[in-house]
């Protein structure tokens, strides 16, 4: 079962869009367990943990782009995507790491386009995990939490949402490649291999991740990582 969030203040616009999580759900044999809320301050101050959250911008008191920038404060993983009739607010959702944002009145053909990239993360995401070996034993990570993996010497460091610190394991990284889900883990150059659902912004050949580190794509590797970056976005794989 997946968990979803309606922030909307608005009732009609509200029980529109649950009609369409409702039909998606049904169409597609999913789960989904809807939660409607009328306002940002009542999902911040919850700090329940959703798996999608459908949010407004325009909103009383604190808006869906304040509302965002708080949960980014504490969380990376819930996937956004702002519901507005404000669409030149779209390049800053982007800023707070939104996976796409539909245009108020929301008809069902363009919410299922973004509902089919959401449950293509999800799916990806859910109960999937590596195993590494430290000199404390084996550790099990969740690839969720992986955002990128470099080459330190003879060692690979795993950058993880919940360390602050690098892991650092003696390995290869090409083997580790192949360990991974070629559609998930870009090559960005030689010495990094990047999870596509922690990049936030590609400028130039600079990537900023999730953790806020800024990351150089490789002149030779820049072709083939946009390649696949274009075929993961755009559901090609």
């Amino acid at each position: 079962m997946y968990r979803f969030l309606i922030i909307e203040d608005e009732p009609d616009m509200a029980t529109e869009l649950r009609g369409h999580l409702d039909r998606y759900a049904k169409v597609h044999g999913l789960d989904f367990d809807i939660t409607w809320v009328r306002t940002a301050f009542e999902f911040v101050e919850s700090k329940v943990k959703y798996d999608l959250v459908f949010m407004d911008i325009g909103l009383p008191g604190i808006n869906g782009m304040e509302a965002a920038q708080l949960l980014r404060a504490y969380d990376d993983e819930t996937l956004i995507i702002f519901v507005t009739n404000l669409s030149q607010y779209a390049v800053k959702g982007y800023e707070v790491g939104a996976l796409d944002f539909v245009v108020k009145p929301v008809s069902y053909h363009n919410l299922s386009m973004r509902l089919d990239r959401a449950m293509r993360i999800l799916g990806r995401r859910e109960g999937k995990s590596i195993c590494i070996t430290t000199k404390f034993g084996a550790r099990i990570i969740p690839i969720s939490t992986l955002i990128y993996i470099e080459v330190h010497g003879h060692n690979l460091d795993y950058h993880l949402t919940d360390e602050k610190e690098p892991v650092e394991l003696r390995g290869s990284l090409a083997q580790l490649e192949e360990e991974l889900d070629p559609s998930l883990f870009v090559r960005i150059s030689n010495s990094c291999l990047v999870n596509a659902d922690h990049i936030r912004t590609v400028d130039g050949p600079t990537m900023r991740m999730s953790s806020g580190d800024e990351l150089v794509i490789s002149r030779t590797k820049r072709k083939a990582a946009l390649e696949a970056l274009a075929d993961y976005y755009g559901g090609n794989r």
